[in-house]
């Protein structure tokens, strides 16, 4: 499944691409290829949440993967985790199956996209 997910450079730019789930992981960390991904919305039992991607800091390179100073406050303000984040941020959509129960990643809702765009105008 494709979709629309939003990509926040560390330089706080944001933009939106097409590509959930395959494109949002690499974005995440184009160096690596092995995100670390959380939850910033829990999706209702028949809404959306929202997920982030980040990459894993567990070998951090300053370089490769250098402060972003817009992401922690943006994700911080959709009600996710305040942390401070490194590099690349993605953030796609999340649903739950009805049948399982099981979240699985989606692309953003229009609602969703103003959100995250609103927001990332008001902390950059």
């Amino acid at each position: 499944m494709t979709g629309i997910y939003a990509l926040i450079h560390p330089d706080g730019g944001l933009e939106f691409r097409d590509g959930v789930p395959e494109q949002v992981r690499k974005d995440a960390d184009p160096h690596h290829g092995t995100p670390a991904a959380f939850t910033i919305q829990r999706p209702a039992r028949v809404g959306n949440g929202l997920h982030g991607h980040v990459a894993d800091t567990s070998a951090l390179d300053s370089e490769a993967h250098p402060p972003n100073r817009v992401a922690g406050p943006l994700v911080a303000a959709l009600g996710g985790p305040d942390q401070y984040l490194f590099g690349n941020l993605t953030i796609c959509g999340s649903r739950t199956t009805p049948d399982t129960g099981e979240t699985t990643l989606c692309g953003l809702t229009e609602a969703q996209r103003r959100l995250i765009r609103d927001i990332h105008g008001t902390v950059s």
